[in-house]
């Protein structure tokens, strides 16, 4: 009986006969596409490249051994052409986080010209995000060039340009994005009213250079009772009351009580936590004061 039992256990499971048909068919039906619906060439040509492309990268099992840094084989030359749909963006992405150097920069420049319509891309702007984070700010320029030839203002308050604009407030110097700033500067009161171009303006409160920073707190004080009656400037004051310096902060609270909006900017949306704040940066009789708006308002 035990020799029985073993024999069992070393027989593979056997498939009820209905399964064991169903694989069949599965088979027979993968068999018939692959001979009456060939690959299309052009994919199989992408296949190819593919292939010899990771033919020619060393062999090795050392996970410490890394490969030479390049671009897989179908995106230089094609960097445009890629980016500008959902699959081919993503493989852009890919091939900069790979490429290293030389290479990277040379996929980078080929966006040279199409920067303004890449910004305004669904697709395109995740690839001139990635540039952004991935190149040296010196290599960033003919980006933050071409926006100055098109229009900064288009860019703060477009829904994919103002998450270009972020990244490159985050990573350039402070010479190369001062002509966007004193742009912004100019359109403060609109775009810090704008659905897309307030996130850039709060990017500003707490990226942009100490001088610009101290000019934007002075502007949030002066139209502070516009920002608190707005549903995205409310967001803007509250920013403000978080990031920059402590003097700035206590003058908008200030402003907030001496304009009577601050019961108003506690029951908008985005703007009850610059209401917080400045109860937080309030002392003594003028935080009592801010306080008894706010009692009075309930």
């Amino acid at each position: 009986q035990q020799q029985q039992q073993q024999q069992r256990q070393r027989q593979p499971p056997t498939l009820p006969p209905q399964q064991r048909q169903s694989l069949h068919r599965r088979h027979d039906d993968v068999e018939h596409r692959q001979q009456h619906h060939p690959m299309p060439q052009h994919r199989q040509q992408r296949k190819q490249q593919k292939q010899q492309h990771l033919e020619e990268l060393p062999h090795t099992t050392n996970p410490d051994v890394m490969a030479p840094p390049c671009a897989p084989a179908d995106v230089p030359g094609r960097v445009w052409e890629l980016s500008r749909d959902a699959k081919g963006c993503r493989e852009v992405q890919l091939a900069l986080e790979a490429a290293r150097g030389e290479v990277r920069r040379a996929l980078v420049l080929e966006l040279r010209g199409h920067v303004w319509e890449a910004l305004l891309c669904p697709y395109a702007n995740f690839v001139l995000q990635k540039c952004v984070a991935t190149l040296e700010p010196e290599s960033l320029q003919f980006i933050i060039d071409e926006i100055l030839q098109e229009s900064v203002e288009k860019a703060a308050t477009n829904k994919f340009g103002c998450r270009v604009f972020q990244r490159l407030v985050e990573r350039c110097v402070d010479e190369q994005i001062s002509p966007l700033v004193e742009a912004v500067l100019a359109s403060f009161s609109m775009i810090s009213r704008h659905p897309y171009g307030n996130y850039v303006v709060q990017h500003l409160l707490s990226h942009a250079a100490p001088e610009h920073r101290h000019r934007l707190s002075q502007l949030v004080e002066c139209e502070v009772r516009g920002l608190a009656t707005d549903c995205f400037g409310g967001a803007v004051v509250s920013g403000a009351l978080s990031t920059v310096p402590v003097e700035g902060q206590v003058s908008i609270a200030r402003a907030l009580v001496r304009e009577e909006v601050l019961d108003l900017i506690a029951c908008t949306r985005h703007g009850h936590i610059a209401a917080i704040r400045a109860l937080q940066v309030l002392e003594g009789s003028e935080q009592e004061e801010a306080r008894q708006i706010l009692l009075a308002g309930e």
